[in-house]
């Protein structure tokens, strides 16, 4: 195995202005020395990530890769775009994305009878989820995921349990956390009022991540 790709959202990126010139899969791919290709980006949700995971794949093979996903917010809602917004920031890809925010369109969301927020938030990201892993073991391709935004999950509701118990957790860091959460628990935020992981944020869940990579023997075919 010599590829590492990753994709997300900002919390796989570099944050220069902070003094942050590394992230958690560059770690990563240098201690397994693997060459990294990372698609994430900051601001967007879980439809870009699903939708240009599996489109790099098929634009450049199944073989040889390990993969990390860092699921964004279920409350970021991506659209393709018409107006070429940050186009070739991805190489050898048009689409180009926007998002907007469940908090940014609340009067359209009431407007609609009996829209259950935080519900169909927890629907999309366990479709998500699964599909992603559908799509990796479908093609035997060796993964992990993680949660880089905090997700709503609500299991009370026998749907979505059947549903969350058909994700393989041995391939899934800590489902009911988020990397967000780890930092604001231990401090290791940018600043008060930035809460981007530090350079110490990434280093310490980038060892975290790969230890479960390790024990589990994550990086073997599927």
């Amino acid at each position: 195995m010599s590829k590492l790709f990753s994709n997300g959202c900002s919390f796989l990126t570099k944050r220069p202005k902070d003094g942050v010139e590394t992230f958690t899969t560059d770690t990563i791919s240098s201690e397994y020395g693997l060459k990294l290709f990372n698609i994430a980006m900051g601001g967007r949700g879980n439809d870009r990530i699903s939708f240009t995971t599996k489109l790099w794949f098929e634009q450049n093979g199944y073989k040889d890769v390990f993969v990390i996903i860092g699921w964004s917010s279920s409350y970021r809602n991506d659209y393709v775009t018409n107006d070429g917004w940050k186009k070739g920031r991805v190489s050898d890809m048009d689409i180009t994305w926007r998002t907007w925010k469940i908090s940014e369109q609340l009067k359209f969301i009431q407007s609609n009878a009996g829209w259950d927020i935080e519900n169909n938030s927890y629907m999309r990201f366990l479709d998500h989820v699964l599909d992603l892993q559908t799509y990796f073991k479908l093609n035997k391709i060796p993964y992990v995921m993680f949660n880089a935004l905090p997700q709503t999950i609500n299991n009370n509701i026998k749907d979505f349990k059947i549903m969350f118990d058909r994700i393989d957790q041995k391939r899934f860091y800590k489902i009911e956390s988020s990397h967000l959460e780890f930092i604001q628990q231990n401090n290791l935020i940018v600043s008060p009022t930035d809460p981007h992981p530090s350079t110490e944020g990434h280093l310490v869940w980038a060892k975290l991540l790969k230890e479960h990579i390790d024990v589990n023997d994550l990086r073997t075919l599927i």
